[in-house]
């Protein structure tokens, strides 16, 4: 969650974030504390 605050201070809003999904047992759970 804080690269996606620190990316979008800097006008950034969109990037990969597969590897993080793929990795997690819950990948819901995972987009939603992404952007918590």
């Amino acid at each position: 969650a804080d690269d996606v605050a620190f990316m979008n201070k800097n006008n950034i809003y969109s990037f990969l974030v597969g590897e993080a999904f793929m990795r997690s047992s819950d990948p819901g759970y995972a987009l939603q504390e992404m952007f918590k």
